[in-house]
C-alpha cells in the first residue's frame, strides 16, 4: 500500500482515499492510532479493504457496503454512519463524509473519506429520546426515570453530596441510569455519567459478584487511584472533578434478585459514611427496589405493546393514481398504557382496497394483542372474500371465542377504484365522513353493535364516490377530548368543511391539530382518502392506467374490436405469447358469459399499474350471478364450465353483485 499523502496524515480525523471502483488505497496516521499499531503489524498482509471492513461492526457491514458502493457510483459526495472498532475493543459511532477529488490518474485516488467520531452525540441522543418518550407515555407512578430521580432526591443533599443508580443490563454490565448532585455547578458533571458504563469492563464480573451477595459496602476513605483504575477511561476526568471522599454502595434487591445498586458519595461535605448509616439506606433501597422493578416490568410491557401497536399500522399506504391516502397515530398524552386503536388500508390483487379502523376497549398489552388479532382476521378474510359483513362477522366470532369479556368497535370498507364504489359496514364505530368538492359533509352509513356483542343479519351499505372529495376515518379519541361526543362530532364536521383542511397535503395531521391542539386523553388514529378528479372528461375515471371498452353485448363487431384491442395492449406491454393467449381466453369466456346470461350493456376494463398484475374487469347489467371455482356436475353443460376455465387460467378471480344491478367480474391475469 502506498504511503498516504501528507495532507491526509495532517487531518485530525480518520481519513482514507479510494478509487472510483471502491478500492481503498491508503489510510492516515489517525486511523493507525485508532485501531492500534499492534493490530496494524499483525495485519500487514491484509488489503486495506479487509482491514477497514474488519473494523466495521458486523451489524453495519452489509448496509455500509451497499451505501458506499452506490455512493461512489453516483459521482457525488455522500454521508454514511457506522461503528468502528477501536484498539481497546470498543465500537464507536462515526459519520463518514465521502467527497470526490479531481481525477489525477485512471486508477489513482479519486475519493476522500473523512470519519468524524459522533459516538457521544449518538449516545446522548438515545438517552434524550428515551426520556422524552417516558415523559409522554408513562404516568408518574410508573415512570422508571421519575422513580429513580425521586429516590436520589431523597438522598441528596441530606445523606450525600451526590448519588447515582446503576442497573444491570442484559449483558450483566452495570450502567448508570440516574445521577444527581447537590451543587448545581456540578450537575453537568454527574449528567455525564448517565447512560454510561462507569466501570471498566475488566472489573464488571467482580463488582457484579459483590453486589449479588446482597451485602452493602462502606468505604470510609475513597482511594482515588483505585477508583480511577476501576472507572472507564472516558470518565476519569469526571471522577477527578467530582472528588469523591467517602462512599456507600447498597445493592438494589427485589424478589431475591439483585437488579442494580445505589451509590452515594460525600465529596464537599466533611463527613464519612459508617456502618451506622446502613439501616437507613437498606430500608430506603428495599422500598425503592420494588418500585423500580414494577416500573421496569411496566416499561417492558409498554415496549411489547408498542411493538404490537406498530404492527397494527400499515408499513405503507396503497398508491392509487387519483386517490391519495394519509394516516397518523397519536398516543394518549396522559394514559398509563398504550391503547388498541388501529387503521389499515390493504390493496388486494384485483385492485380493490380494504380499509379498516378500530378501537379495542381497555389499554395495555392485552388491548394491543387483541387489536393485532382483529386486524389480522379482517386482512385474512379480505384475501378470500372481500365483503365487509363477512370480515366483521369473522372478527366478532374470533373475539367471542378467544376474548369473551372484551368488545371492539370497528369499521370496514371495500373501495373499488374501477367502479368508483365504496361498500362499508360498522360495528359500533364512529361513522366516517365524506366531504364533496362543494364542501358539504355527510356521514357514511349506520352503526351496528360492537364486535363481541354483534348479531347476525346486518347488511352493508354502498356509496358511490364523487369525482373529487375527501373521506376521513378516525377513532373516538378525536371527538371525545371534551367528554361531549356530539359537540366533538360537530367540531369535526366543521373542521372538515374548511378548504384549508381538505386541500392540505397532510389532511390527517391537519384535522388532528385542528381538534386536539394540546393532545387528548385517548389514543387517536386518523386515516384520510383524497379523491382527485381527472384532468379531462375523457380521462379514466378510476384514476388507474386503464383501457375501457363499452358496448352492447349483441354488437359482435365492437366486441371483436375490443378483444383485438385488449390483446394488442397486452402485447405492447411485453407479455409473452403464452400469457397473452391465456388472457385472451379469459376475456372470451367472461364476455361469452355476459352474452349468454346477461345480454345488454357491458363495460370491459383492463386495469394495470406498474406495481401490480393486470386485472380484467367485466361489468354487466344482467340479473347477477355467483362464482364457484369448480366444474359443473355435467361436464358437457354450458353453464359453469367457462367460469372454471377463467379460474384455472387467472391468478385470482371473483364476482360481486353491483349495488345498482348487474355483476362485476374481476380476473387477475398471469404475467409469468
Amino acid at each position: 500500500m502506498a504511503s498516504p499523502p501528507l495532507a491526509i496524515d495532517d487531518i485530525p480525523q480518520i481519513a482514507w482515499t479510494a478509487t472510483s471502483g471502491a478500492r481503498m488505497l491508503s489510510f492516515n496516521r489517525t486511523w493507525r492510532e485508532y485501531v492500534g499499531r499492534k493490530r496494524r503489524s499483525n495485519a500487514t498482509a491484509a488489503s486495506p479493504e479487509k482491514r477497514w471492513w474488519a473494523a466495521v461492526h458486523r451489524d453495519d457491514r452489509a448496509r455500509g457496503r451497499q451505501v458506499l458502493q452506490s455512493g461512489l457510483k453516483s459521482g457525488a459526495g455522500f454521508e454514511l454512519e457506522l461503528r468502528l472498532l477501536r484498539a481497546d475493543g470498543m465500537y464507536r459511532w462515526h459519520r463518514l463524509f465521502i467527497t470526490p477529488l479531481d481525477k489525477v490518474q485512471r486508477n489513482g485516488p479519486v475519493w476522500l473519506g473523512i470519519c468524524t467520531d459522533i459516538d457521544d452525540y449518538k449516545r446522548q441522543g438515545q438517552i434524550f429520546a428515551f426520556l422524552a418518550q417516558a415523559g409522554e407515555e408513562l404516568a408518574e407512578s410508573l415512570d422508571l426515570q421519575a422513580t429513580l430521580n425521586r429516590l436520589l432526591a431523597i438522598i441528596v443533599p441530606e445523606f450525600g453530596d451526590w448519588a447515582a443508580i446503576d442497573l444491570f443490563e442484559d449483558d450483566d454490565r452495570l450502567k448508570t441510569v440516574a445521577a444527581i448532585h447537590a451543587d448545581p455547578k456540578k450537575t453537568r458533571l454527574v449528567k455525564r455519567l448517565v447512560g454510561r458504563y462507569t466501570h471498566d469492563r475488566r472489573y464488571d464480573p467482580a463488582i457484579a459478584a459483590a453486589l449479588r451477595n446482597g451485602r452493602p459496602m462502606v468505604i470510609h476513605e475513597v482511594n482515588v487511584d483505585l477508583l480511577e483504575k476501576v472507572a472507564t477511561r472516558q470518565l476519569l476526568e469526571v471522577i477527578r472533578e467530582l472528588e469523591p471522599r467517602s462512599a456507600v454502595t447498597i445493592p438494589l434487591r427485589t424478589r431475591g434478585r439483585t437488579i442494580g445498586s445505589l451509590v452515594a458519595y460525600w465529596s464537599q461535605t466533611p463527613r464519612q459514611y459508617s456502618v451506622a448509616d446502613l439501616p437507613l439506606f437498606e430500608e430506603l433501597t428495599k422500598r425503592a427496589a420494588v418500585s423500580i422493578a414494577h416500573a421496569r416490568l411496566y416499561e417492558r410491557e409498554r415496549e411489547i405493546a408498542a411493538e404490537f401497536q406498530r404492527a397494527a399500522l400499515p408499513i405503507s399506504l396503497p398508491q392509487v393514481p387519483g386517490m391519495r391516502f394519509d394516516g397518523i397515530y397519536v398516543p394518549a398524552s396522559d394514559r398509563e398504557l398504550l391503547g388498541g386503536d388501529w387503521y389499515d388500508a390493504l390493496r388486494l390483487n384485483d385492485g380493490r382496497i380494504v380499509i379498516s379502523v378500530g378501537d379495542v376497549a381497555g389499554s395495555g398489552l392485552s388491548a394491543a394483542v387483541i387489536m393485532a388479532s382483529m386486524r389480522q382476521v379482517i386482512r385474512g378474510v379480505a384475501q378470500v372474500y372481500a365483503d365487509p359483513i363477512a370480515m366483521l362477522d369473522a372478527a366478532d366470532r374470533t373475539l367471542k371465542t378467544e376474548y369473551p369479556d372484551m368488545f371492539v368497535t370497528a369499521f370496514v370498507g371495500v373501495l373499488d377504484p374501477v367502479a368508483r364504489t365504496f361498500v362499508h359496514a360498522s360495528a359500533g364505530h364512529p361513522a366516517p365522513l365524506l366531504r364533496d368538492a362543494a364542501g358539504a359533509v355527510m356521514p357514511l352509513g349506520t352503526s351496528g353493535l360492537p364486535l363481541g356483542l354483534r348479531v347476525r343479519g346486518e347488511t352493508a351499505t354502498t356509496t358511490t364516490l364523487p369525482r373529487s372529495g375527501l373521506l376521513i376515518f378516525y377513532s373516538d379519541g378525536l371527538i371525545e377530548a371534551e367528554r361531549n361526543v356530539v359537540r366533538g362530532f360537530e367540531r369535526l364536521r366543521a373542521a372538515l368543511a374548511r378548504p384549508e383542511i381538505a386541500n392540505n397535503p397532510s389532511p390527517a395531521g391537519a384535522l388532528y391539530r385542528a381538534l386536539l391542539k394540546r393532545g387528548g386523553n385517548d389514543d387517536v388514529v386518523v386515516l384520510t382518502l383524497q379523491l382527485e378528479a381527472p384532468q379531462a372528461d375523457d380521462d379514466d375515471a378510476s384514476g388507474e392506467d386503464a383501457r375501457r371498452w363499452a358496448f352492447d353485448s349483441k354488437d359482435a363487431q365492437r366486441a371483436h374490436a375490443a378483444r383485438h384491442s385488449f390483446v394488442q395492449a397486452l402485447r405492447d406491454a411485453g407479455l409473452r405469447r403464452k400469457q397473452v393467449d391465456a388472457a385472451e381466453l379469459v376475456f372470451g369466456e367472461l364476455l361469452g358469459n355476459v352474452v349468454r346470461f346477461a345480454p345488454g350493456p357491458v363495460e370491459i376494463v383492463l386495469n394495470w399499474t406498474h406495481a401490480a398484475a393486470p386485472v380484467l374487469h367485466v361489468l354487466d347489467r344482467g340479473p347477477g350471478f355467483t362464482f364457484a371455482p369448480k366444474l359443473p356436475l355435467d361436464l358437457l353443460s354450458e353453464r359453469g364450465r367457462g367460469l372454471y376455465i377463467v379460474w384455472s387460467l387467472a391468478e385470482d378471480c371473483n364476482v360481486t353483485l353491483r349495488h345498482d344491478g348487474g355483476a362485476h367480474a374481476r380476473a387477475v391475469l398471469a404475467t409469468v
